[in-house]
């Protein structure tokens, strides 16, 4: 079994149903304080650009994903994104630990807003934010 493969300290294994999501995995999950989820993902190989690090494609869908995630009533309940923004504030390379958090700021009827960030050790990669369709 590659490293890729298996759960990082205090993760779990997430059972991904989203097909594009899917093929960036495995993917982990834990729970932090507060009920905060947290998604993991390590950049392999083939999520790299050609300067060994994640391809910032793959990083916007791991963010929109949790975006809508975080939005969501319940694990089966559909939602589709509205608008979605990025900030890519530094690279991350082959072989790090993605740590993905979307924290749900605003609930309306028909329309969730959202915002978070990715980071490897602890440290700011990404910020995104947007705003999910309640369906």
């Amino acid at each position: 079994m590659r490293k890729t493969e298996i759960p990082p300290k205090g993760y779990k294994v997430f059972n991904i149903s989203q097909p594009h999501v899917k093929s960036l995995g495995p993917g982990f999950y834990k729970k932090e304080e507060g009920n905060q989820l947290v998604l993991g993902f390590y950049v392999k190989k083939e999520n790299c650009n050609g300067y060994d690090s994640a391809h910032g494609g793959m990083l916007m869908a791991l963010a929109d994903f949790a975006l809508c995630t975080s939005a969501m009533r319940s694990s089966d309940s559909p939602v589709t994104t509205v608008s979605f923004h990025s900030e890519f504030i530094q690279p991350a390379p082959l072989g790090s630990l993605l740590e993905i958090r979307a924290r749900l700021t605003k609930k309306g009827k028909s329309l969730g807003f959202s915002e978070g960030d990715i980071k490897v050790r602890n440290e700011v990669i990404l910020n995104f934010g947007g705003a999910v369709k309640i369906l």
